[in-house]
């Protein structure tokens, strides 16, 4: 059995482990490295070694080519009883962890069974996932492939819940995955118990959310944003507890901009740009000098982040109202400066809805899916950094106008698919030369979100729309 030892600072041949006392409070220790485990020596869900349960090796690995591919993970494994523990940690893929696969050794103590997730991100944003449930019984391997996990078959409608319509964002975290429906009204918390929806009402309203890990710890966060205030919610199980606040704004978005390991916020309202450094806790600074938009920017109506130039490190990109979107590079020296690159976009005037970076077409490069307000949503293609568009070729015509999009291999041909709520909401299948074919009309909707509702490794689809969200799986 491991031995545990305290420790005041983290040197480079010690791993973090998360343990958790016999009916007594969460606390982090340090624990010496053993062969083949690189994340962490131990993670207890409820006990020191003399806690007892059996322990099994949880490994995070993956065909993605390191750091090419993936330059950071997190993984967090936490106890199915809500009451129980959970440990979550993020990592960069650098040093004794530069490469897959990675093990963490988990002991069960009093718990069952457990969840176990992990993240990859490349240049700041994630770019796969993976879930499994932890029954004690033998060692468990989540994958960071290049195709993700996902299940052919037909579409059905699975069951359907009143709730807002504005806008549909997942997290995942202890207790599983969960979609959070929000309108600048009020949210529901959304979770799959067997074929039914269950709605948990959260004290939050907003124009705008997005998901994200605010403070290290592998579970999904939230970002609020309304006119006047951002708030940040941090998970707490299948809940969210208020926490700190800034200006308000019309979109929002989180990577890591100063590519220290932990993600940072860009909020944006008329002609602003703001950038929020993250200290890893949680804890957000302003960096007043951080963003030259040249003047480019004069109507924030929505904000995505992705590597578009291949450098490592992600960039900005801006949709506008009337005018053409912008892009902010991020700087190669980690140094968190983004700033206009003005050949890009194509400098046409539109007015964006949403930004759905995504591969289409398979070459490891992000592409982007914008869907605009009164016109039919658009694909631009990623050719060495410059964005192309390839609607007409890449899309049914005529596209859809849509009010939201989303995308991601949902039926296991390790192509992505795509989403695009309407009024007749269009499920286009992607294909391996990144050309998109109607499959099925689905309901009426206004947001989109695919997520892994049921927790059993495979995407679910999600549409709200006047009437509720609707659940669908294969």
């Amino acid at each position: 059995m491991l031995r545990l030892a305290a420790a005041a600072a983290r040197p480079a041949s010690v791993a973090l482990a998360a343990v958790l006392g016999c009916g007594g409070p969460a606390v982090t220790r340090f624990a010496g490295a053993v062969a083949g485990a690189g994340l962490a020596a131990l993670a207890g869900l409820t006990g020191l070694a003399g806690c007892g349960g059996p322990a099994v090796t949880l490994t995070v690995d993956g065909d993605r080519a390191v750091p090419a591919e993936l330059d950071a993970l997190c993984v967090g494994v936490a106890d199915r009883d809500p009451g129980g523990g959970a440990f979550g940690r993020t990592y960069r893929l650098e040093d004794r962890l530069a490469g897959l696969p990675q093990t963490l050794v988990v002991e069960a103590g009093a718990a069952s069974s457990a969840l176990a997730w992990a993240r990859g991100y490349r240049g700041g944003v994630p770019v796969a996932h993976d879930q499994a449930v932890v029954s004690f019984e033998r060692d468990v391997t989540l994958r960071l492939d290049r195709c993700p996990r996902a299940r052919a078959g037909g579409i059905r409608e699975v069951a359907m819940a009143t709730a807002p319509s504005g806008r549909l964002v997942a997290s995942m975290g202890q207790g599983g995955v969960v979609v959070v429906a929000i309108d600048a009204a009020g949210a529901l918390v959304l979770d799959a118990r067997g074929d039914a929806l269950t709605a948990t009402p959260l004290a939050v309203a907003g124009a705008t959310a997005i998901a994200f890990d605010a403070d290290g710890d592998c579970d999904d966060d939230l970002a609020v944003a309304t006119a006047g205030e951002l708030t940040i919610h941090l998970r707490d199980g299948l809940g969210f507890t208020p926490g700190p606040s800034f200006l308000g704004a019309t979109a929002v978005v989180a990577f890591d901009a100063d590519r220290d390991g932990d993600l940072d916020l860009v909020a944006g309202a008329g002609a602003g740009l703001a950038l929020y450094r993250n200290d890893g806790a949680g804890t957000f600074t302003p960096a007043t000098a951080a963003i030259d938009h040249g003047g480019a920017v004069t109507a924030v109506t929505a904000l995505a982040a992705g590597d578009l130039d291949g450098d490592g490190n992600a960039d900005l990109i801006v949709g506008q109202a009337g005018a053409p979107p912008v892009v902010l590079v991020g700087d190669a020296s980690g140094a968190g400066v983004l700033t206009l690159a003005p050949a890009i976009f194509p400098p046409v005037a539109l007015t964006v809805r949403e930004l759905v970076p995504a591969d289409v077409d398979g070459d490891l490069d992000r592409d982007l899916v914008v869907v605009l307000d009164g016109a039919p949503a658009r694909v631009y293609i990623n050719r060495d950094g410059r964005l192309e568009d390839q609607s007409f070729v890449r899309l049914p015509q005529p596209a859809p106008v849509a009010a939201a999009a989303a995308a991601g291999d949902w039926d296991a041909d390790c192509a992505p698919d795509l989403i695009l709520a309407a009024p007749a909401t269009a499920a286009l299948r992607g294909g391996g030369d990144g050309v998109f074919t109607a499959e099925q009309a689905l309901a009426a909707a206004t947001a989109a979100v695919l997520a892994d509702l049921d927790d059993d490794g495979a995407p679910d689809l999600l549409l709200a729309g006047p009437d509720g969200v609707r659940w669908y799986r294969r």
